[in-house]
């Protein structure tokens, strides 16, 4: 999907807009972590379903696309600090450069800019929408942290935990830009499934790309799901093609605050041997097949022939 540059420009505008605490510490972390870049898919999300059911964009879709990566970057500002991330986008991630105390705090100032916007550029229908994904967003973070360690974890667990990480601010992001268009009902809840299911595939390769991915493009350290005792797709797929002694191997890894290198790549290897890549890309797939049906009823124009496009990067991408 090719987005334009001036596009881009109009979003990192607007986010640098809105951030204008008086408070000195909250402008360096959140300049900080903007500046790291980004992929900027959810504001893209909102301004492309708008402008393609409306034709172009207006001036207040931009401070709701903002809104969105607020949400987003808050997130990622709180992960960080529970994960104990050291790197995020090949940079010294903002809870290592600025303390946990303070990062914490700045995510929490992001999640009130962000309901701030929508309370004046919004509407009750979006307030709603954004606030229940912001809920499903806190409970996947906690189950997922009532999981690590745990290979006997079901699919259904797993598939809530990346729904909160990443499925349902995707799926948000449509909704939104769709009711900015003022679109009717089946096209806002056709453009929340896409989302959802796009947001599924993201994080399926997300958590691939942990497994086989290069450091310096994915921009923190691979195998890091492991280490942190985290069961995700890749992993998943493979239970039931393990040995008892290749299962107890996983669970000593996963169960180790500091697991042997060695065990790591082992792991690694079970899961590259027994078919856990092509079984990722494969479910990535059909939840991008999915995500491209929802769109069925959508105008034929370059918008939403954008979001067919970056469905399938979604698969294809690199990092």
């Amino acid at each position: 999907m090719e987005i334009k540059i001036d596009e881009i420009k109009k979003i990192e505008d607007e986010l640098s807009r809105y951030i204008d605490s008086d408070v000195e510490f909250i402008l360096k972390i959140g300049n900080y972590i903007l500046s790291s870049g980004g992929k900027r898919l959810r504001p893209i999300l909102v301004l492309t379903f708008s402008k393609g059911l409306r034709g172009e964009n207006l001036p207040t879709d931009y401070p709701i696309a903002a809104a969105m990566e607020y949400l987003h970057t808050a997130s990622l500002l709180h992960d960080d600090v529970v994960d104990g991330a050291k790197l995020r986008r090949n940079k010294p991630s903002a809870n290592v450069v600025f303390g946990n105390d303070t990062v914490v705090l700045t995510g929490d100032y992001m999640y009130a800019n962000a309901l701030y916007l929508f309370s004046i550029y919004g509407n009750i229908d979006m307030i709603k929408n954004v606030s229940s994904a912001v809920k499903k967003m806190a409970e996947g973070q906690l189950l997922e942290l009532k999981s690590i360690g745990d290979f006997d974890i079901s699919l259904e667990d797993y598939y809530q935990i990346i729904e909160g990480k990443t499925a349902v601010l995707f799926a948000s992001c449509c909704y939104v830009g769709a009711e900015l268009a003022k679109a009717d009902e089946e096209k806002k809840q056709n453009a929340y499934l896409y989302g959802l299911y796009l947001g599924y595939a993201f994080q399926i390769i997300d958590d691939l790309l942990d497994y086989i991915g290069d450091k310096k493009k994915v921009g923190k350290p691979v195998f890091n799901d492991l280490r942190e005792g985290k069961v995700t797709y890749p992993l998943l797929s493979i239970k039931d093609k393990l040995t008892e002694e290749e299962k107890q191997l996983i669970k000593k890894v996963l169960r180790n605050t500091n697991p042997d290198e060695k065990h790591i790549k082992d792991v690694v290897n079970l899961v590259k041997s027994k078919g856990g890549i092509e079984n990722s890309i494969n479910k990535a797939t059909e939840f991008v097949k999915k995500a491209i049906q929802k769109l069925d009823i959508f105008p034929e124009n370059e918008y939403f022939s954008n979001l067919k496009k970056l469905a399938n990067y979604v698969v294809e991408r690199e990092f």
